[in-house]
């Protein structure tokens, strides 16, 4: 192997970056969705080491969560095999170790929270890790802390042991007792290594450590932890985790809010031996503690009452919106009938911003989901071949892994159709998208988009200006973007754009609606009061964002649903940089939206 060879006709390796279980790791770049991928090559030199890759793909992409490393795609190439996986720019714990030493306390319960968040996720697929170690842990440009490796886990469910091996799985100086006696690993085991794992970062050294193998193995085996000596008020969370009897350890969910208790009451001095100072790792704990005055402003919708809910215009522009965009209904132009032949459909209007409607196409567990969205204007000309779906022009753009057709109105607002799936649904994309197309051009025959039927309900950001929650001196002097701020209004001003041509940041506010927020929607933080999610976005380099919780609220299903702000602040890399003046942003728009 070597730089710029083309796997799968698809994959170009660009440099080796290290090593895994079973495989050798590149930096490569994907030459059909343009971005940068990790790349595993198997040792195919006996068959046991392809089939291990094959299980560890399996099991990898049943977990999204954003502290495991995500995985896209297995890729064959001649006779050898690749996993291809998110790109990490980061370094392995084991490399920090190695190169800084010691980690502070906090820093350590930092990455924990994280770590133990990742766990929580693959535990819940069913799946035990079996090698939670420093060299499995990386840590990110911006801070975040990522699992990887899978080539030894073992799917609880299947009771499929992804290694062949009759040794002892995992490395000896983080396995748990019970697995060094001969037991089989469990997801308490994944616990117990995790402590061990935060207890070398604390100390510079595993617990176990000293001697042979087999020396280590035995006095794992014993079980008798030595104190912490410099994980002050991390120590009792750890010995927690490192319970001898896996009955008495905390799941990972539990170790997780173990870890995070009196966080911020370690202290965040680094050690002597290091070199050099290094910042708390959650941004949202680094930035907990700035102060800074932001011009914020609150408008709900120009009315006599602001929380009534827009007035339906019973006469829409013809074939067109309408005079209130806000009105509009883009449900009534969604029939799940002649979607039915692809699936089991479910209209969902509860899903994203106001301006769209979704109807879910379920088989098995698989799913495929086909939107409309309500648009503005936009700003260059439609692409792609043109044809007339009744009165209306429709534009087709080049399909991908998705299908789009924007049709365009008379008042030259637009209608966008999207088709996608799930890998494996096997859904013909373009022709769903063409039904859809149909079904709401239908609809908008006589009187173009309807009006809602059911006003959105009293107390909706819905009938918020994201607009007018930022001013642009606040996002200046806060997010860095340069004089003079442009505004790009979306549609029913539902979500807003800060930029400047003279500037590399922007900013965007946007709301949508969701199920209750989980682990995967980024880490949990106190924003004003009100819950939010920091995170990074794992597919578009340069961004962060917090996600406020704003409403919860019964859907018409008798789902459970809230209503979301998210504040994203856009630049170059790195995008730790970008995460404190999100967190600034949003600690003052909490600050400003009304009680619930």
């Amino acid at each position: 192997m070597h730089a710029d060879q083309l796997i799968a006709d698809r994959y170009r390796l660009l440099e080796r970056v290290g090593s895994g279980g079973m495989g050798v790791v590149w930096r490569a770049h994907d030459d059909r969705l343009d971005r940068e991928v990790a790349l595993k090559q198997a040792r195919l030199s006996d068959v046991v080491s392809g089939r291990t890759l094959r299980r560890e793909a399996r099991l990898a992409a049943g977990v999204l969560h954003p502290n495991v490393v995500t995985f896209f795609d297995v890729a064959a190439d001649g006779d050898e095999l690749w996993l291809v996986m998110e790109y990490v720019p980061s370094r392995s714990l084991a490399e920090i170790l190695a190169a800084d030493g010691r980690l502070p306390a906090r820093t350590v319960a930092e990455i924990g929270v994280q770590i133990a968040a990742a766990l929580a996720a693959v535990h819940a697929h069913g799946i035990v890790h079996r090698d939670v170690k420093p060299g499995n842990v990386l840590i990110a440009g911006d801070g975040r802390a990522k699992l990887t490796d899978f080539g030894i886990s073992r799917s609880v469910r299947t009771d499929e042991t992804v290694t062949d091996s009759p040794l002892i799985g995992g490395t000896p100086d983080y396995l748990a007792p019970e697995v060094a006696q001969g037991h089989p690993p469990t997801a308490a085991s994944d616990v117990f290594s995790l402590g061990a794992t935060l207890f070398a970062a604390v100390e510079g050294a595993p617990p176990f450590s000293g001697g042979n193998e087999y020396a280590t193995i035995r006095r794992v085996a014993e079980g008798s932890v030595p104190p912490a000596r410099h994980a002050d008020g991390l120590a009792p969370a750890l010995g927690q985790l490192m319970r001898r009897d896996p009955g008495e350890r905390p799941t990972a969910v539990a170790a997780g809010e173990l870890l995070a208790e009196g966080i911020d009451t370690l202290p965040v001095e680094v050690p002597r031996r290091r070199r050099v100072r290094r910042e708390p790792l959650i941004a949202g704990v680094a930035v907990a503690a700035v102060a800074v005055v932001v011009a914020v402003y609150f408008v709900a919708r120009p009315a006599e009452n602001p929380s009534a809910p827009p007035v339906a215009s019973a006469a829409p522009a013809k074939l067109g919106i309408g005079p209130d965009p806000r009105a509009a209904d883009p449900c009534r132009l969604v029939d799940s009938a002649p979607l039915k032949q692809f699936g089991d459909p479910e209209v969902v209007p509860d899903y994203g911003n106001f301006n769209r409607c979704d109807v879910i196409l379920h088989r098995g567990d698989l799913q495929a989901d086909v939107l409309v969205e309500l648009n503005d204007p936009p700003a260059a000309a439609p692409e792609g071949p043109q044809s007339k779906s009744g009165p209306f022009t429709v534009f087709a753009p080049p399909a991908t892994k998705k299908c789009e057709r924007l049709i365009q109105l008379p008042d030259r607002f637009a209608v966008q159709v999207t088709a996608k799936q799930d890998d494996g649904y096997q859904l013909d994309v373009c022709k769903a998208a063409d039904l859809a197309v149909a079904s709401a051009t239908k609809a908008m025959a006589a009187a173009g988009v309807p009006a809602r039927a059911t006003p959105l309900p009293a107390g909706s950001l819905a009938y918020v200006d994201a607009c007018s929650l930022l001013d642009p001196g606040a996002v200046t002097t806060v997010a860095g973007v340069a004089a003079p701020v442009q505004i790009q209004p979306g549609f029913g001003r539902w979500w807003c754009d800060w930029k400047s041509p003279a500037s590399d940041r922007s900013v965007t506010i946007m709301f949508d609606r969701d199920q209750p927020p989980g682990a995967d929607t980024g880490q949990l933080v106190q924003i004003g009061g009100r819950d939010a999610y920091l995170k990074t976005d794992d597919f578009a380099e340069g961004t962060c964002q917090a996600v406020l919780v704003y409403r919860p609220y019964t859907d018409a299903h008798g789902d459970k649903r809230v209503e979301r702000l998210r504040v994203v602040v856009h630049g170059p890399q790195p995008s730790d940089r970008l995460c404190a003046p999100v967190s600034t942003l949003a600690g003052a728009l909490a600050g400003k939206l009304p009680k619930t």
